[in-house]
């Protein structure tokens, strides 16, 4: 049998089989997102003259990933697979964090972009939890994170600020654009919370 011939037989068949069986089958559609935090709140008209370094942010391995992480009964975790961060979660988080500090005014420069500014302050990020709580009809958006901040004097780091920060923010449904503004609004309440402690905290 001739190749054009057998190849031709070959799609037929593998169509029929499609048909017959249910072989072909539609998938969702892969979605993304990003957390974007709103307006934090100017605690200081002219910036405070601080520079700072955000020196990394630590994410527990349960929730580094991309995909989106539910917990659906208490010891069970999942993923979803189509749904999830835009880019990895620890930089979009740090992200927001950054722009809410240089915006209440608490800093002046972010020295990972300026570089040729003096360090006064060293911060350090932990998250601990980032997850869409969907164990009963009353769905939450969950995170967790904690901060460090470091006072530098004569290369010499002291921690002079050291706070949890928890919101489980209350959402209508169990969906991934519900749980992301869970976490936009949890996060923008947190973030005017731990500027104020910074506003009465540094020098």
């Amino acid at each position: 049998m001739k190749t054009p011939i057998r190849f031709i037989l070959l799609t037929g068949l593998v169509f029929f089989l499609s048909q017959c069986f249910g072989v072909s089958k539609t998938f969702p559609e892969k979605k993304f997102y990003l957390i974007e935090t709103g307006d934090t709140k100017q605690l200081f008209s002219t910036p405070k003259p601080r520079t700072f370094v955000v020196r990394k942010v630590f994410i527990s391995q349960r929730f580094e990933g991309k995909e989106f992480v539910y917990r659906k009964d208490n010891a069970v975790y999942e993923s979803d697979y189509y749904n999830g961060f835009f880019i990895p979660p620890a930089h979009n988080f740090k992200d927001e964090f950054v722009r809410s500090l240089l915006k209440s005014g608490n800093f002046e420069w972010d020295a990972n972009i300026n570089t040729r500014v003096a360090v006064t302050h060293f911060i350090e990020l932990n998250l601990t939890q980032m997850y869409g709580d969907f164990r009963t009809k009353e769905p939450k958006a969950v995170i967790e994170f904690e901060m460090v901040v470091y006072e530098d004097k004569d290369s010499i780091s002291t921690p002079v600020f050291r706070k949890t920060y928890k919101q489980i923010q209350a959402i209508e449904k169990k969906e991934p654009e519900e749980l992301v503004l869970g976490w936009n609004s949890g996060l923008t309440n947190t973030f005017n919370e731990l500027n104020l402690d910074l506003s009465q905290k540094l020098k």
